[in-house]
């Protein structure tokens, strides 16, 4: 990990404690738990640019800057316990990274980096073969596994910096859909996302979704996610570097305007250079006054 130099880009950014966790600006790894890395099925390797959406796995997302995780979650009934979750993408369920592996990357990277931050947003809850999703089974995991590691809600209005003061371990935010069976005072609520509504979305066409949201984007200071991938009929997934390197550069003044910027193969791109630098600046003229 000493190879990444954004491995600790909130720690570095010094300015970024003056600021709440609705304030921070987070560059987030859409279908996090999909990447080239994984190995997929021989039957699923010709589908691989329909619904791969990251490079590598979470601890490698992690060190090359992702701060959120979008996360659709499965529960397979033919397993017990932590080995039941799953990640999955589309309809067809096609099966990702583990649960396990997920909270596994978490603490192995926070231990070496406490002053980081981490958000998982819970977006899809599903089970396999028409059956319901084990609501309980995914709380009793989240309560053996990550409790320590979870922000309350209730500490939603403090800072970074008073966030560090009051735990040294409670440094992720975890936000699900509400149901009695996955209820919790350390679960924040579902984070609403902000995307074009089709399957398939070319940059031109992102773009201008992109242009009306942040012509009048949620409230200030809450958590929301923006869609910034792009879908193609023939080549599925896109990368749209470039265009995200243009869109939400320093000079835009898009990127201040955002929550979670969700994106495909975000880790190590100029993105998340820019959210270091813009937190760092907001947490200057907060602290400021």
């Amino acid at each position: 990990m000493n190879n990444y130099p954004y491995k600790n880009w909130m720690t570095t950014a010094s300015a970024i404690d003056a600021l709440t966790l609705g304030e921070v600006l987070w560059p987030g790894a859409h279908n996090a738990g999909l990447d080239y890395d994984f190995s997929y099925p021989a039957y699923l390797q010709p589908a691989k640019n329909w619904f791969v959406c990251q490079d590598g796995p979470f601890i490698q997302q992690l060190s090359e800057g992702v701060r959120a995780f979008d996360l659709r979650l499965h529960s397979d009934e033919h397993w017990l316990g932590i080995k039941k979750f799953h990640t999955f993408h589309g309809l067809k369920l096609f099966r990702g990274r583990s649960l396990s592996e997920l909270i596994k990357s978490l603490e192995v990277f926070l231990d070496e980096h406490p002053g980081e931050f981490v958000v998982l947003d819970i977006h899809e809850l599903k089970g396999v073969d028409n059956k319901p999703f084990d609501y309980q089974g995914l709380h009793q995991v989240i309560m053996n596994h990550l409790a320590p590691r979870l922000i309350p809600r209730s500490n939603s209005h403090l800072t970074l910096g008073q966030l560090k003061q009051a735990d040294s371990r409670q440094r992720v935010v975890l936000a699900s859909e509400w149901h009695p069976d996955f209820n919790s005072p350390l679960y924040w609520p579902n984070i609403r996302h902000e995307w074009s509504g089709s399957d398939i979305t070319s940059p031109e066409q992102l773009k201008q979704h992109i242009t009306k949201t942040l012509a009048n984007p949620p409230r200030s200071g809450t958590l929301w996610s923006l869609s910034a991938t792009s879908y193609g009929e023939l080549a599925g997934v896109k990368r749209i570097t470039n265009e995200l390197d243009q869109w939400f550069g320093p000079d835009s003044g898009w990127a201040p305007k955002c929550s979670i910027i969700n994106a495909d193969f975000i880790g190590g791109t100029p993105l998340i250079e820019y959210c270091q630098q813009i937190n760092h600046a907001k947490g200057l003229r907060k602290a400021r006054g």
